[in-house]
Order: structure tokens, then C-alpha cells, then sequence
């Protein structure tokens, strides 16, 4: 029993630390991830360094979507590699669990700031081949061995102090509240974005603007909370202002889903996938499934639900899909004639949701974002001219958009 508690101490501090800590951080990883069972898919990890770690972590990384596996694969490598330290360091006869305590306590927190599981994954396997290694040497008998109950302290103050580090570290906090907001934002989870999203919290973290705008107008309550943030011009109000990367693509293929341009979406969705590792992922390959399906291009749409059947823990994904599309009909392809007469889409979004407009596209959340842009852009002649075209979508009129016509804006 003696030797059980250590190794407990850590898998506890680290599966409770994950889970109250980190969540939606891993289960970004699992966003940015990709494992298929292909051909293509291995001989690519193959060529990358540490191909090993990488697949593992890859096959790991899949499960982190769904609720407490990131936390159990977490704490459940961290215990391991406790085990093995303490079993190596026992061959020597030397006290094995302070040392295992703090190796295993130092690979959480190395977990906790890794972009990918395969950091983690490339440690354990090292240390498996060490506790190989080590079975090859005679056991020498114990030496200096120490109290249980020194152990048992030395090791929850350790695991202790990686929580603390970890809960009090404003970079891993800052990432977590960026992750939660995307998070909620792709299952559209609109009230979780604005808990996270506050007016204060977004007056130093500005990328979490864009998301709560997003979730209020979704919410019908941009016009009245528009001036509640520290808004400063329409860049903040989307993410025009920000360099074209990452971020700027995760945030348009969530805002033009929303805005019901499925168009749009893919396209933002292929940009996405060129700034994740494997030049795909799991979010993207969702995503084109159902803006295809979305779209009634089942062609397109049967051809990504192919590449995720490849993926372990797809199959009920996959057959909701195709269960739809055999019962559906897919839209007859646009004509070539009709294609050219398409606006492109530019880098201005409210000239965009103009074109969406023209198009045909009106989602609920498209007026408001029209008027609050106008707004934003001081433009009032404009603001009253939409509202006016439009003013019996609004029963009772926002609280801004009365102070703009009575001149207080």
C-alpha cells in the first residue's frame, strides 16, 4: 500500500489539474489534430523526426475532444513515468520517490505548455527504454531509505506546487480563456463565450473581442451591448485588423458559418488548415463535411466523409452524414455563367455581408452586424438609412441605435 500512495499523490494532482485547468486547451490539440488509418497519413509521420511519438501522441490526441480522456491520458503518463523513474532508481537501490515525484511533477508541467502531445509521449517512451536498460544491470540492495510519511509529503508538496504553477501561470490562464472561447464558439455555446468574454477581461485580452461580438450578436443583443466593451473601432469588432494567420482564419470559418455562407467557411476552413501541423485536422475535415452537406454539394461532402472514416472515433459522425444524404438531394452544381457573376469576397467585412446580402444571405446576426460596423465607422447617414430599410425587425429598438438617432453617439 505504501507504494501506492506516491504514484496516486501525482495522478490525482495531475488528472484534477488538467481537468479544472486545461481543458479546452486539449481539446484544441484535438482541433489542430490529425490521425487517420491511411497510407498517406503514415508515410508523412514517417518522414517527420520522432515519427514514433509523433503517431502515438497523434492517436492519442484524438481522444482529447471528449470530456475527461485528456485529463486520464494526462495523469495516467505522468503516473508512468513516475513508476518507471522509481523502478529505475530502485535497481540502484536508491530512494526512488522524491526524484520520481519531481521528474514526473516537471513532465506535467513541460504537457501543460506543449502545443502537442507528442513532447509528453517522446519523454515516456525514453524512459521505457531506460527501465528496459536497467533490467539488463544487477538489483543492488535498498540504501538510505526514507519515511513514509516523508514520501508521502514530499510528494503531494510537489504535485502541489505544479498545480500552483500551472493555475497561477497568466500565459498557460491567458491560452485556456482563448481556448474556451473557441471552443464554445465552434459548439455554439454562446453564453459560455460571454462568461469568459467580459467587457474586463477583453480590455486586456482583445483577441476574445471578436468572440464575444460574435456571441452577442448571435445572441440578438449586439445593439445594446455593443458600447459595454472596450470597442475601439470596427477592427476590433471582427478580426480585419488582425495579420491574415491563424487565428484570423479559426474566427471567419466560425463567423461565416454563423452568418449561413457555407462559401465562405470552406474557404476560410482550407486557409485554417494550412496553419495547422498536418495541413489538415479533424476540426476542418468536420467542418467541410457539414458546410458541404450544408451547401448540397454531397459529392464534395461524401468525399470528406470518406477521409474521416479513416479516423477511429468518427464512425457516428460520418453516419449521420450519409444517413442525410441518402435520404436528401443534393443541389444541382452552380452554372459556369452564374459562377462568373459572383462578387468576390474582399478583406472589408461589411462590404462582405453587403455582397451575403445581395446574395440572398441573411442570417439574423447580419443586420446588427451591419449597423454596429456603421456605427463603429461613424458613418450615421448609412446607420439610418439601413435601419430604416429594416425597421420592423426590431420591436423595441436597441439601446444604441436610439441613442445614434437621437444624436448621442
Amino acid at each position: 500500500m505504501k507504494k501506492i500512495l506516491p504514484p496516486l499523490i501525482v495522478f490525482a494532482g495531475a488528472f484534477l489539474g488538467t481537468l479544472l485547468l486545461q481543458k479546452n486547451s486539449f481539446v484544441m490539440q484535438e482541433y489542430d489534430g490529425l490521425f487517420l488509418l491511411s497510407g498517406d497519413y503514415f508515410s508523412a509521420m514517417l518522414r517527420t523526426p520522432f515519427p514514433v511519438s509523433g503517431i502515438i501522441g497523434d492517436f492519442l490526441t484524438q481522444f482529447f475532444r471528449f470530456g475527461v480522456y485528456a485529463p486520464l491520458i494526462v495523469a495516467a503518463g505522468v503516473c508512468l513515468a513516475f513508476l518507471l523513474v522509481r523502478s529505475i532508481l530502485g535497481r540502484f537501490g536508491l530512494p526512488g520517490d522524491l526524484p520520481a515525484a519531481a521528474l514526473s511533477c516537471g513532465l506535467w508541467v513541460a504537457v501543460a505548455f506543449a502545443p502537442t502531445a507528442r513532447r509528453g509521449v517522446a519523454v515516456v517512451l525514453i524512459l521505457c527504454l531506460l527501465w528496459a536498460l536497467s533490467r539488463l544491470l544487477p538489483k543492488r540492495d535498498a540504501r538510505w531509505p526514507l519515511p513514509l510519511w516523508l514520501n508521502l509529503a514530499g510528494t503531494a508538496l510537489l504535485a502541489a506546487g505544479a498545480f500552483l504553477f500551472i493555475a497561477l501561470n497568466g500565459t498557460l490562464q491567458a491560452r485556456e480563456r482563448m481556448a474556451a472561447v473557441r471552443v464554445a464558439a465552434v459548439n455554439a455555446d454562446w453564453d459560455r463565450i460571454l462568461s469568459v468574454a467580459t467587457p474586463a477581461r477583453t480590455a486586456t485580452e482583445r483577441e476574445l473581442l471578436p468572440y464575444a461580438f460574435l456571441a452577442l450578436g448571435e445572441k440578438g443583443r449586439l445593439g445594446d451591448e455593443l458600447y459595454r466593451y472596450p470597442v475601439r473601432s470596427r477592427s476590433d469588432f471582427d478580426m480585419s485588423g488582425l495579420p491574415e494567420g491563424y487565428a484570423h482564419y479559426f474566427y471567419n470559418a466560425l463567423l461565416y458559418g454563423t452568418l449561413q455562407g457555407p462559401n465562405e467557411a470552406v474557404h476560410s476552413a482550407f486557409q485554417l488548415a494550412t496553419y495547422q501541423e498536418h495541413g489538415q485536422s479533424f476540426l476542418v475535415l468536420r467542418r467541410l463535411l457539414a458546410d458541404y452537406y450544408a451547401m448540397g454539394n454531397y459529392a464534395l461532402a461524401k468525399k470528406y466523409a470518406a477521409v474521416l472514416s479513416r479516423s477511429t472515433l468518427h464512425a457516428q459522425y460520418v453516419r449521420h452524414f450519409t444517413e442525410r444524404m441518402a435520404a436528401g438531394t443534393p443541389r444541382e452544381p452552380d452554372s459556369v455563367a452564374f459562377r462568373k457573376e459572383v462578387p468576390l469576397i474582399t478583406r472589408d467585412p461589411l462590404s462582405n455581408l453587403v455582397k451575403l446580402g445581395a446574395g440572398g444571405i441573411n442570417a439574423p446576426a447580419s443586420l446588427d452586424r451591419v449597423l454596429c460596423s456603421l456605427l463603429l465607422d461613424g458613418d450615421l447617414d448609412s446607420f439610418r438609412t439601413v435601419l430604416a430599410s429594416a425597421r420592423d425587425r426590431y420591436p423595441v429598438l436597441p439601446r444604441y441605435y436610439q441613442e445614434a438617432l437621437a444624436g448621442g453617439l
